[in-house]
Order: C-alpha cells, then structure tokens, then sequence
C-alpha cells in the first residue's frame, strides 16, 4: 500500500462514494463555511432579539434558527449540494424537516445549558450547535440530496 493510501486511510477517505468519502469531506467542508456564515447571522439575530429587543430567549432562539435556515438553503443548493437531481421546492421541504430535527435538538440542549446548568445564553447556544449542525448536515448528505 502506498504512503497516501495509508493516510487516506488514517483520515477514513476514500475515492469511494459514502460519508467517509473525498467527496463526503468535500461537501462537510463546505457546509462548515455555510454553516458558519449562517449561524452567525443567527447569532446576531438572536443577541439583537434578546438584548436589544427583549424578546424571551426561546422565540429568539428560535426565530434566528429559522431565518438562517432558509439562507442556509439557499448557499446550501448553490454550493454545497449543487449536483443533486432534487428538486428546489422538495428539496427544501426535506432540509427543513431535518432542520426540524436540528431545532429540537438545539432547543432540549439549550434548555439543559441555560436551565439546570445556568450557561450564558450565547454560550449554550454555540455548543449545541456543533451537535445539532452535523446530525442535519449527515441527514441532508444522505436523505435528502443523496450526494453520499
């Protein structure tokens, strides 16, 4: 075996198609960077909503998630999964229902972090995001766009 196969190896990549693939790191490349530009409009969305706002922090929470999920989408069709045969409208359908899943999982953790926990806001907002943002991105690779 060569030295690169031993590292593709290591790295768990492949040439073959599936998660764990060149591709599949590819696409969880490039949903990191649209994940991040949207998350922080999130972000900013929900700091403006709760501080300046005074909006209760779960409709804020939730209100951010939602607007950044549809830019998402649409970053998301343009560069990331731009060679699946999905249609624009099903395939939004299925990126919100796995958005869905994402929002519960944010909305429990936050809970968990902000309640019993007594996490700043912001603070146990980003770290159920890395939780929630890699079970959505492996249900939209696989379910939805098929691109692994």
């Amino acid at each position: 075996m060569s030295a690169r196969g031993v590292c593709e190896g290591m790295l768990l990549v492949s040439s073959h198609p599936g998660l764990f693939s060149r591709h599949g790191a590819v696409l969880f490349a490039r949903n990191a960077l649209v994940s991040s530009f949207c998350f922080a409009i999130d972000m900013a969305l929900i700091w403006l909503m709760v501080s300046q706002a005074g909006l209760d922090k779960f409709v804020a929470v939730t209100v951010g998630f939602l607007v950044a999920n549809a830019v998402n989408y649409v970053l998301a069709r343009l560069w990331v999964f731009r060679d699946s045969e999905r249609g624009m409208v099903t395939g939004y359908v299925y990126f919100l229902g796995n958005a869905l899943v994402g929002l519960a999982i944010i909305l429990s953790g936050f809970a968990l972090l902000t309640g019993p926990l007594d996490t700043h806001y912001l603070v146990a907002r980003v770290i159920v995001s890395v939780c929630a943002g890699t079970i959505v991105f492996i249900l939209n690779a696989t379910l939805n766009f098929h691109e692994v």
